[in-house]
């Protein structure tokens, strides 16, 4: 198993340990004597993979749902004892079994916090969030990880006014997103139900539950509760007084129009029906909370509130830049460029730069900044824009069929493709024509000629390279900005010459075939969210200055120094990476490519820096994996995106056609 799991594409290089949370690597070196070191090091990797969905350390006091930075941190003693959880999974070659609660129901407060009583964007972006925690286990790990979400809802809800048949309908809801977007592949889904023994019928619908809310909460309280519980007592926790100055933050807001203040209801008598409510939820929670650590002792327990990080490992289920990390505690905003902001609904809706979208049954969804570029052939129906995870958005036309490839506006897809690629353009073609696709390219840019004509036919053919590499095989490719293969001799200063990229500045694919089932993936990462998700040792300001160079025998046996890390996009002025991912001939049955780091002044050794990177590139918060259906075109930014190639079976009926253009 050990072998196996250490046999993956990407193992890291370096120090094994030294780059761990201080509590990983504390728990790690106490520990290689005597257990096995492969195994060992699997687990501890499993680990840092969680850790990078922790709350951001610049967060301050807030929500119930965010850092408290006052809190003592025994996260050693946290990781160790999960570290001991993984390790026994790992062994056993099982599944890494991680359980959650939250998901309860969505804030009572539907006119300034939420957009309504069911899940939306939120939400989804959020199950989209976790699940690239499970896939990037998985990354590493085959077995990979099952995340099982623990609805809390029917715990508090009556105290909170949310009626028993509006829990069930965003869980039921909530399960609908998962099975449409594949989430349940690694999602499981559990309720108060299953922490309890309640005589029930063998089927649970809407109205059995709704008739059993009460037994449930009942069993929960009569089972679990500690008959000692007084707050007087458990408010010495740390853990419990952060979750409590949480809860009071969020009640205020989530009770305002549930128990509003008037005559009858002064300011302070709220404020202390508030607190009588945050401690009753923490009698609640703590039972919850012992239930959860009964049916899944067996865990990492993940939380969604501030902790000392002791017995649970607290995570942001949203990629957000604010406090609000909860999805049933806000509402969430897309920038143009694909990041995400959250807040109070009130807020965006006061802000000009956003509009609200809706689905298409009508029910608000999420806000997105106003602009021309998210809409087009108005007189045939229009487009329908959604904004994919984590970068890119998914173009279709509005009304199926009416639109067709001559219909896409080329100029707003590339203006919209330099500041948030790729651009997913589907329904506008069953099969691609050749002639239609390659009158598209010219009204996109002017297409850049290949030593082989206008089009690249991409699909596996063996052995037989054309001279790039391992680009037509069905092995994993190396993340790359097409630079290797399209060079030209420039004259330095001194009057030297020397090869340098002269790389195209987009990609235009069409998708002749589909993709084989969850394999042969195009992975996209964008330069905007790897500048945010390098480790901490790390920035775009250490990288700017640094220079590289690459050797390959590929590509007309292409070597070239001295080329920029950073550069400026040449639109935007936004810093972007360019780069190579160094690619050893264990990795290839091609050519090998080294790329080696340059520059003075280092803040780390070039084959950590070049881990470092490649680590973010392939990090599920940064990767869009693009899973190919026939007649999919995808317009791509090739200075604000990497790109690479997941492997698939060889002789595989996967065919992509591919166009440069300036």
């Amino acid at each position: 198993m050990a072998t196996t799991a250490t046999q993956q594409r990407r193992p890291s290089k370096g120090d094994e340990y030294g780059s761990l949370d201080q509590g990983i690597s504390t728990a790690v070196s106490s520990l290689t004597a005597i257990l096995d070191p492969e195994v060992l090091k699997i687990s501890a990797r499993i680990l840092r993979v969680i850790d990078r969905y922790k709350f951001p350390s610049s967060s301050s006091s807030s929500s119930s749902t965010t850092t408290d930075t006052n809190l003592p941190s025994r996260s050693d003693e946290g990781h160790f004892r999960f570290l001991c959880t993984v390790y026994s999974q790992v062994k056993a070659s099982e599944p890494i079994r991680l359980c959650l609660p939250a998901f309860p129901f969505k804030s009572p407060n539907s006119t300034r916090k939420v957009l309504g009583r069911l899940p939306d964007k939120a939400e989804e972006v959020a199950l989209a969030h976790l699940s690239g925690l499970c896939l990037a286990i998985g990354d590493l790990y085959p077995p990979g990880a099952k995340l099982t979400i623990i609805s809390d809802g029917l715990v508090y809800n009556d105290l909170l006014g949310v009626p028993d048949k509006d829990v069930w309908a965003y869980g039921e809801a909530l399960r609908a997103i998962a099975r449409d977007k594949g989430y349940d592949k690694n999602i499981i889904f559990s309720r108060l139900r299953d922490l309890v023994t309640v005589p029930l019928p063998e089927h649970m619908d809407e109205m059995t539950y709704v008739a059993n809310a009460s037994n449930f909460r009942r069993a929960l309280l009569n089972t679990f509760m500690r008959p000692d519980w007084e707050w007087s007592e458990v408010r010495r926790s740390e853990d419990v007084c952060a979750t409590y100055r949480g809860y009071i933050k969020f009640l205020e807001t989530d009770l305002e129009h549930v128990f509003p203040q008037g005559e009858d209801r002064s300011k302070s008598r709220f404020k202390r029906g508030v607190e009588y409510i945050a401690r009753q939820m923490l009698a609640r929670g703590d039972a919850f909370a012992n239930a959860v650590s009964t049916r899944y002792k067996d865990h990492v327990r993940l939380s969604i509130h501030a902790s000392t990080g002791a017995s649970k490992l607290s995570i942001s289920l949203l990629p957000t830049d604010t406090i609000y990390t909860t999805p049933w505690h806000c509402s969430v905003a897309f920038r143009l460029d694909g990041t995400i902001t959250s807040g109070m609904r009130a807020e965006f809706e006061a802000d000009d730069r956003f509009e609200l979208v809706y689905t298409a049954d009508g029910r608000p969804s999420y806000f997105r900044e106003r602009s021309d570029l998210l809409s087009w052939a108005g007189d045939k129906g229009g487009v329908t824009m959604e904004p994919l995870y984590p970068s890119g958005v998914m173009v279709r036309p509005s009304v199926p069929g009416s639109l067709a490839i001559r219909d896409i506006d080329g100029d707003k897809v590339r203006a919209l493709a330099e500041v948030n690629s790729p651009v997913v353009l589907r329904g506008f073609c069953k099969r691609p024509d050749r002639e239609e696709f390659l009158k598209k390219a010219h009204e996109l840019g002017e297409p850049l000629p290949w030593k082989f004509g206008l089009v690249l036919e991409v699909k596996d053919r063996g052995t037989e390279t054309a001279g790039l590499n391992n680009v037509l095989s069905s092995e994993w490719m190396p993340f790359h900005f097409d630079g290797l293969f399209k060079t030209k001799t420039w004259t330095d200063d001194d009057g030297r010459e020397c090869l340098v990229p002269d790389p195209p500045r987009f990609q235009f694919f069409a998708g002749v075939t589909g993709s084989p089932k969850n394999t042969g993936f195009t992975i996209f990462s964008s330069s905007t969210l790897l500048f945010q998700h390098l480790p901490s040792w790390l920035s775009v300001h250490d990288l700017s200055p640094l220079t590289w160079s690459v050797a390959t025998s590929s590509f007309d046996q292409t070597t070239m120094r001295g080329l920029p890390l950073v550069i400026s996009h040449p639109t935007t002025g936004k810093p972007c990476l360019r780069y190579h991912e160094p690619w050893p001939q264990e990795k290839t049955k091609f050519d090998a490519t080294v790329v080696t780091i340059e520059g003075q002044g280092l803040p780390g050794s070039s084959e950590a820096i070049c881990a470092a990177i490649d680590e973010t590139l392939h990090d599920r918060r940064v990767a869009y994996y693009h899973a190919w259906e026939q007649g999919n075109l995808v317009v791509s930014d090739n200075v604000l995106m990497m790109h690479t190639r997941s492997d698939f079976t060889a002789g595989s009926d996967r065919e992509l056609w591919r166009v440069h253009f300036d």
